[in-house]
């Protein structure tokens, strides 16, 4: 279906419209946990921020449900929050993840320049490892 201002198109968890790129912005649902459901005689405000947790919760499950394969959606299904969800996920590949930063650490603590290199060749490859070892989690500032 077109957009009335241009094509929409997916790309996993975001989607193009126009020339930006949209994502929502209630990662808050990661973080904080339920709220409790608030006693009738209170105030509507406590109704709208559970609703907008509840809401943001949905939005965050469909979110990721869209980037999973049907194997591990099905997987997931009994889950109720997005939390949860993120909790399991890291439960199964968190230990390809922490495989992945040591090799990244370990290479950049091997890397050597090759003679007759250029040094510009030798950096992208240092500030490869760099960058592998940081998306994995590696915490490097001049201390480390």
């Amino acid at each position: 279906m077109a957009s009335i201002v241009g094509p929409i198109v997916t790309y996993g968890s975001a989607y193009y419209s126009g020339s930006t790129r949209e994502f929502p912005s209630d990662s808050f649902v990661l973080t904080q946990p339920r709220l409790p459901i608030p006693a009738t005689d209170n105030h509507d405000r406590e109704f709208v921020a559970l609703e907008r947790w509840d809401n943001s919760n949905l939005s965050a499950m469909c979110y990721i449900w869209v980037s999973m394969s049907n194997v591990l959606q099905k997987q997931h299904e009994e889950h109720e929050t997005s939390r949860q969800i993120m909790d399991n996920l890291e439960e199964m590949f968190g230990e390809q993840t922490i495989q992945a930063k040591t090799d990244a650490i370990k290479g950049l603590m091997n890397c050597k320049q090759k003679f007759g290199t250029p040094i510009k060749e030798h950096m992208m490859i240092t500030m490869a490892y760099l960058s592998e070892a940081q998306a994995n989690g590696a915490e490097i500032d001049a201390a480390t």
